[in-house]
């Protein structure tokens, strides 16, 4: 029973976060270099396989340019490494490339899995998802088109706490419900 009662509490406290920044200070700068995660997003830690708890995070972000269609990749803070990068076929589900999902203002969610040091590469999700195998790291890195991408990303709970995510999003936004 005390295990059901914290579960809920945990589901509660992520709805109620809503989105919040994903970075710890707001610094205006036209290059951005530096996106940091927030401590304070509510992340509960449950166990046996509750959705709450196996449901990815939702990132809702914008970008200095269009990056829609580039490959993201993961990278370390000093964005030197990449950490994280797809196997060809994690762009699509079905037949369908796993395209970030355009938003109200400009805003972009997120289907792939990135992050606040997420770097995009000069491979778009067409030429990347038809490719037998991942490139080798030296080419990943040498096919990065650029490192500091993002001039906002917030997270937004979980997607098991939404029923139809684009218009709750999207009511979210145009409501101002995003937390600076």
């Amino acid at each position: 029973m005390k295990k059901r009662i914290n579960i809920a509490i945990a589901a509660l406290l992520v709805l109620l976060a809503g989105c919040r920044s994903a970075k710890k200070e707001t610094t205006v700068t036209s290059d951005m270099q530096k996106i940091e995660m927030n401590s304070a997003v509510v992340t509960p830690h449950l166990t046996g396989g509750n959705p709450v708890s196996t449901s990815p995070v939702v990132y809702i972000y914008k970008t200095k340019a269009d990056y829609s269609h580039q490959v993201p990749v993961m990278m370390d803070d000093s964005r030197t490494r990449i950490l994280s990068y797809p196997a060809p076929g994690d762009l699509k589900a079905g037949d369908r490339l796993r395209l970030p999902t355009p938003l109200t203002n400009g805003y972009l969610l997120d289907n792939r899995g990135i992050g606040p040091n997420v770097a995009f590469l000069t491979y778009t999700y067409e030429e990347y998802s038809k490719l037998s195998a991942a490139p080798s790291m030296e080419d990943l890195m040498a096919n990065i088109a650029e490192k500091y991408p993002l001039l906002e990303i917030r997270a937004c709970g979980r997607r098991a706490d939404y029923k139809d995510i684009v218009s709750e999003l999207n009511e979210k936004i145009s409501e101002g419900f995003l937390q600076k």
